[in-house]
């Protein structure tokens, strides 16, 4: 168990310091990135990156999840290098086919469904970045099975220093969306180089390649890919019909909102990815010690979700004037509606991988279908009809229903947890919203400073925050200093 703490905690510390200024950063360019661009390019820009995002999983077919974990327990085994060796060369040369494949889909779907020649151009650019993310792709997943996920925290910081630096002097220039997503293939160029030269410090390189074992390899793989593919579908098939059915500002004041909601959704994946790998390995040396894990983990989700849902909806007007400005006033609706997707994410990511470490990763695959086909029919549906809003109320109905399939896999297990804890953050959650509500005519950042005041003395007085989050807190700093006088 003191394995598994010292790992998660050195893995989440770097991992939450690192994402947290990371994803900082990147909020604060992608809101200069909306005001720049304006509601009409932006939405251009943002249907580029969704069909993109629609066809990325292609590209990977399940192969990065499975490799993680394969790594992760194999690492440990006699003959456990030789057989990690082949597996990343076998991943790595399909992953490569899978891009070039994926590449030709995205840019004949544009083609398909009519879009400008100036769009068609950006998602062919944009396809090449694909490519890089195979070979950056397969190796990360060897860097992630191994545990290190600080340094791939850290070579993601250099993306993103990339990005922001060269896509602010593109958007200097007058490059506009073109010059971002040039930005974007150099960035994922040095990561990926990075990532490969710490691959290869591990000692590391690809094995022999033999193609008699891809057709296993895909097939084992399969659930993994089932449930990137339809979690891509769901979360970016919207903005493609709002582009071909609303048009480009629609579509720009729709990814405003969900721009937002994604970056607050970094809280929960930074943790859920630097449990995964660890829980793994737990989940054969150890697994009576998971449950605990889960209950407290949970929790914490619980914790930071639900107050900015409930405050977020409260103020999401003045929210959105402050950051994009008068003319994004039409996105505020819409993020007053998408801001209940964010614990809803919160619980079906941890929940996924609880049911993924359980070996039931079909189940997952099973769960995302159901609740990815309600999310693609209804957006067919209801989309040419209702526009906008129909794609914020279905986001969440969509995710809703993933959560309910996720719930009932692990009834058991949540049937054994103490929910005491997640009662009095409810309660805390509830004198927030009363507070923020009341203050809701003050600036918008002093309604927010008021109520995080209340609800985290509120926390604190009802002990739901105590010395154990204290000691977690010391454990994390301990690690990560074990860890870089480790390494260095």
């Amino acid at each position: 168990m003191n394995h598994l703490a010292t790992t998660v905690l050195r893995n989440s510390a770097f991992g939450m310091a690192s994402h947290i200024a990371m994803k900082l950063l990147s909020f604060t360019f992608s809101v200069l990135i909306i005001r720049n661009l304006g509601a009409t390019d932006f939405g251009q820009y943002a249907a580029v990156l969704g069909f993109g995002s629609v066809f990325l999983f292609i590209a990977d077919l399940g192969l990065s999840p499975y490799t993680v974990r394969e790594v992760a327990r194999l690492r440990d085994q006699t003959d456990g290098k030789e057989r990690i060796q082949a597996l990343y060369a076998d991943v790595l040369i399909l992953r490569l086919i899978l891009s070039v494949i994926a590449g030709i889909l995205v840019v004949s779907a544009a083609i398909l469904t009519g879009r400008p020649l100036l769009m068609i151009g950006a998602i062919a650019i944009n396809s090449l970045t694909v490519l890089i993310y195979a070979v950056h792709g397969s190796s990360e997943a060897v860097l992630s099975g191994y545990e290190r996920l600080d340094l791939v925290s850290g070579m993601q910081v250099v993306n993103q220093l990339a990005f922001v630096s060269i896509g602010g002097l593109a958007l200097w220039l007058g490059f506009g969306y073109y010059g971002l997503i040039v930005a974007t293939m150099i960035g994922v160029t040095l990561m990926t180089a990075l990532v490969v030269r710490a691959v290869l410090r591990l000692g590391v390189r690809p094995g022999r390649i033999t193609w008699r074992r891809w057709l296993p390899l895909l097939r084992a793989a399969l659930p993994f890919g089932i449930i990137g593919l339809t979690l891509g579908i769901s979360y970016r098939f919207d903005t493609v019909l709002l582009n071909i059915y609303g048009g480009d500002a629609v579509t720009g004041h729709y990814n405003a909102a969900y721009n937002l909601i994604f970056s607050l959704v970094t809280l929960s994946n930074v943790l859920n990815t630097a449990l995964y790998p660890s829980l793994s390995r737990q989940s054969i040396t150890a697994p009576e010690t998971l449950p605990l894990v889960y209950e407290r983990v949970l929790r914490y989700l619980m914790l930071v979700a639900l107050p900015i849902a409930v405050g977020g909806f409260i103020v999401a007007a003045p929210l959105i004037g402050l950051l994009f400005g008068a003319d994004y006033a039409p996105a505020a609706p819409l993020f007053a509606i998408l801001i209940w997707v964010l614990p809803l994410m919160f619980l079906s990511e941890f929940l996924g991988y609880v049911v993924v470490i359980a070996g039931r990763e079909a189940l997952v695959a099973r769960s995302i279908i159901v609740s990815s086909s309600i999310n693609v029919v209804a957006n067919l549906i209801f989309i040419p009809i209702y526009g906008v809003l129909a794609a914020a109320v279905i986001t969440v109905i969509t995710e809703a229903v993933l959560v309910i399939q996720y719930v009932w896999l692990v009834r058991d297990l949540l049937g054994r947890m103490q929910w005491g804890a997640l009662l009095r953050v409810a309660l805390a959650v509830v004198a927030m919203a009363a507070l923020v509500y009341l203050a809701r005519s003050l600036p918008v950042l002093a309604t927010v400073a008021l109520g995080g005041a209340l609800y985290g003395g509120l926390l604190l007085a009802m002990r739901v925050v105590g010395p154990d989050e204290a000691a977690f807190v010391r454990g994390v700093l301990t690690a990560r200093r074990a860890s870089a006088g480790g390494h260095s």
